[in-house]
């Protein structure tokens, strides 16, 4: 695989590989730092790369998914994850009033309270799943685990986070 490989497919693929890492970590500058670092790697191993172990895009995850981790280790960050994943965009007014920051600022402290209570696995599961977009497949090719776990280990989480969040709503 050679730099034009992963020039063409930047445009992309950049996007995802972004999502997926903003919805790990605190803040955006660090997603940027870790984004960029993703892209770094990649050309740096890209003669490492195995179309037969996996598609290119199965194997950036793979880079981001260990960039986040290691950074958790070197920094111990917080896990961050956007209200969007749960909540969708499309619910949020497109013109949010002054009360609107208020209450976006509660259900995201709601959110994390559920978060927390989830293990780390989940919380990568939930970010792959719906930052990266990616099929339960590419989640199971990408993780190790097969498919079945993936989709019983996304719907326990999520059936997990929505009774949370119900219940802090009392």
């Amino acid at each position: 695989m050679g730099l034009n490989d992963i020039s063409d497919n930047y445009k992309e693929l950049f996007p995802g590989i972004y999502s997926y890492i903003r919805c790990r970590v605190e803040n955006a500058e660090s997603a940027e730092d870790l984004t960029a670092e993703v892209f770094k790697k990649a050309l740096q191993k890209r003669a490492t790369y195995n179309s037969c172990k996996g598609n290119m895009s199965q194997w950036l995850f793979g880079i981001a998914r260990n960039e986040v981790n290691l950074s958790y280790r070197k920094k111990a960050l917080r896990r961050v994850v956007s209200l969007d994943f749960i909540f969708g965009p499309e619910l949020r007014d497109p013109a949010p009033g002054p009360q609107d920051g208020a209450e976006e600022s509660e259900e995201r402290r709601r959110l994390m309270r559920a978060l927390a209570k989830t293990d780390s696995r989940e919380r990568d599961l939930i970010a792959l799943k719906f930052y990266s977009n990616m099929t339960n497949r590419e989640i199971s090719s990408l993780t190790g685990l097969s498919e079945t776990n993936v989709g019983s280990i996304l719907h326990r989480t999520m059936t997990k986070l929505r009774t949370e969040l119900r219940g802090s709503d009392l």
